[in-house]
């Protein structure tokens, strides 16, 4: 391996802190973590992601809009939890990792030890084989982490030390992973092979609307007042589906949403969403309303059009109300001065529009990033309301196990800040087959025909990712 001049001070920095680290982990007699932040030259995030192919575990968190890009490579410690302490078990188990760690480096709250990872939709659903390895919770320190912010660029490396660990050996073995991803990311990426697709669906069309024409009877007697039906829809290709063009092609056609992906050997949960479900920064909570949905038109006209149709909708305003009762009274509990505007706005994304209401508030003392998670998870915009009641519905009716589909992805820094989004727009890949996944709101007065149809039209963004045709 060959290294320049500065690649050889960043070896002999990590060296020394390692090195200074595993002593004190003798002394204590127990693990310690030791994360170095540098400065390196910016590298497209994507590239980054595909250099780091040959690695079992990779993920990625990337806001093209801004610029702002988060690639996970490889394991220094994971965290998994089960059942409906989850939320604390995490917690938990994250600040003690960070008891006692030694943080070299950090330029900002995005830098330094941070977690990456997800909890499920719905962690008492007994999860089916094709979701393996994305368990009810699961959040990774990655034992590298590149942090894009503008044009700053910075990678980050973890070591979790014990008093035995070879500090020496750690840090030579980082340097030539470090230095195989700066290789990879040097060549071009290759263009996308057109792959041959079939869509089948899970269930019949038939099916599917009578499911949400009971529904909507069950809230028409009063059961519930809303509940969210999803869909599956499975791709086979004639050979392994290409990952990063699909994050291509949803980077450069939904650049304000949140592109993800959380790669475990053989399988990627990936996608395009544009719903935050909370943001902690600067001692400043933020969250977002997004209930109610329609296409985009052909023409400027029709666009206008159908935005204002949708605005003015009672069925969807009615539904976007419920999300945002739920979220004040959600973040109610745990904030001081809750800001809420009285009126939703459009949120217009490539291929539909949303009602909108954007939330800030300040958090109590002692309310972390993840208490708000626990208390909006899973929100009415994906689950339904009552909570309980309309998750009893999706368990017994849906018919499929939604895994991490329409559950909480996002990340978490060592300072506390952080950021969740709804997984929608997404899908699990899985070698030459993905299952994609959309749901719509089911209300008293839905017309199951046109609920189908705009599944369709949720499905368009990972179908034309993966290579797919529309509907």
């Amino acid at each position: 391996m060959t290294m320049s001049i500065d690649e050889s001070v960043g070896l002999a920095r990590l060296t020394q802190l390692l090195e200074a680290v595993q002593r004190q982990a003798r002394r204590e007699n127990r693990p310690l973590l030791a994360s170095l932040t540098e400065p390196m030259p910016a590298i497209d995030p994507l590239t980054f992601f595909h250099a780091a192919a040959s690695f079992r575990e990779r993920a990625l968190w990337f806001q093209p809009a801004t610029n702002f890009a988060l690639v996970s490579v490889g394991v220094a410690q994971s965290i998994e939890s089960t059942g409906i302490d989850r939320f604390e078990r995490a917690r938990t188990a994250w600040r003690t990792l960070l008891d006692g760690a030694h943080i070299d480096g950090v330029t900002g709250k995005t830098t330094g030890p941070l977690l990456l990872g997800g909890f499920a939709f719905d962690p008492e659903r007994v999860p089916d084989g094709q979701w393996d390895g994305f368990p009810a919770a699961r959040f990774v320190l990655p034992r590298i982490m590149l942090t894009l912010n503008g044009s700053d660029c910075r990678v980050t490396q973890n070591v979790l030390l014990w008093p035995d660990s070879d500090a020496a050996a750690e840090s030579l073995a980082l340097a030539r992973e470090l230095d195989l991803l700066r290789d990879a990311s040097s060549s071009q990426l290759q263009p996308a092979r057109a792959a041959t697709l079939e869509t089948s669906e899970v269930r019949p069309p038939a099916e599917w609307q009578a499911i949400v024409a009971d529904a909507a009877n069950a809230i028409r007697a009063g059961e519930m007042q809303k509940v969210v039906l999803a869909r599956e829809v499975y791709l086979q290709a004639d050979a392994a589906l290409d990952i990063t063009a699909a994050l291509e092609r949803l980077s450069a056609t939904y650049p304000t949403c949140y592109v993800f992906a959380m790669a475990r050997g053989e399988r990627t949960f990936l996608g395009a969403t544009p719903e935050r479900l909370v943001r902690f920064e600067d001692g400043e909570l933020t969250a977002a309303c997004l209930a109610g949905s329609e296409r985009r038109g052909a023409t400027a006209d029709e666009d206008r059009q159908l935005g204002e149709s949708l605005w003015a909708s009672e069925k969807n305003r009615e539904e976007h109300d419920i999300v945002v009762r739920v979220l004040r009274e959600g973040l109610g509990s745990l904030c001081d001065e809750l800001t809420i505007p009285d009126e939703p706005v459009l949120l217009s994304v490539s291929n539909v529009h949303h009602l909108y209401t954007p939330v800030s508030a300040r958090p109590r003392a002692g309310v972390g990033l993840l208490d708000a998670v626990e208390r909006l998870h899973p929100t009415p915009a994906v689950g339904g309301f009552p909570r309980e009641t309309a998750l009893g519905f999706i368990r017994e009716h849906e018919g499929f196990d939604r895994g991490w589909y329409a559950g909480s992805i996002g990340w978490l820094g060592h300072a506390g800040d952080g950021e969740f989004a709804v997984a929608l727009r997404s899908a699990l890949v899985d070698g030459a087959n993905a299952a994609l996944f959309a749901g719509c709101g089911i209300m008293g007065d839905s017309d199951p025909e046109r609920e189908y149809d705009e599944t369709w039209l949720k499905f368009r963004p990972m179908l034309a990712a993966l290579g797919g045709k529309a509907h």
